[in-house]
């Protein structure tokens, strides 16, 4: 037995959980019925939150002048900025490039699980069924591109909203309780 020790987790349900899960249903919702206004606001907000990151990166670097690396903190704080001040002046060209980079992303990624359900002791359905699926969606994103650019990105936030708020409102938080030894019992 090892004298380790290792998180003890608790799982719980407030009723802020449910509060919380029900809102981001409801939220998720109102996205689905409007997909082109949620993409739209969201290509906003990733603009705003690189601006804001960017800013934060750069007068980081600025203050800790004398750290090594200083430099690269300053490039990366200016492009950050630099990309998000792109996204908030022209949300439509960004909501295209993130649309085309989404759905490349869909089909490397689907290519990559149908070679990889081939290699030996595989799990050979899943991947199969997952690589098709996520190349098939990867597909139907460029084949109706650029309209899809009004649908993708709101509906994936949508249904992720909604997702995230059942599995909040059902299964509630896990958290980190205490570190226990190794050796006792996880609840």
């Amino acid at each position: 037995m090892s004298s380790a020790a290792q998180p003890l987790l608790e799982r719980r349900r407030t009723k802020w959980d449910v509060v919380f899960g029900v809102l981001s249903v409801v939220v998720g919702g109102v996205m689905l019925g409007h997909v082109a206004l949620a993409s739209l606001v969201s290509v906003l907000f990733l603009g705003w939150t690189l601006i804001v990151g960017g800013v934060v990166v750069f007068l980081s670097a600025i203050t800790t002048w004398d750290e090594p690396g200083h430099w690269w903190a300053i490039i990366a704080g200016g492009l950050l900025t630099v990309l998000g001040l792109g996204f908030v002046r022209n949300p439509g060209a960004s909501l295209l490039v993130l649309t085309l980079l989404a759905g490349s992303l869909l089909i490397v990624g689907g290519i990559v699980r149908l070679v990889a359900a081939f290699q030996p002791g595989a799990p050979r359905i899943i991947l199969i069924v997952n690589g098709a699926a996520t190349l098939l969606l990867g597909l139907l994103v460029f084949f109706q591109w650029p309209v899809s650019a009004l649908w993708y990105l709101g509906m994936v936030l949508g249904v992720q909203l909604i997702l995230d708020g059942l599995t909040t409102a059902i299964s509630g938080r896990v958290r980190l309780v205490e570190t226990a030894p190794a050796d006792a019992p996880v609840t």
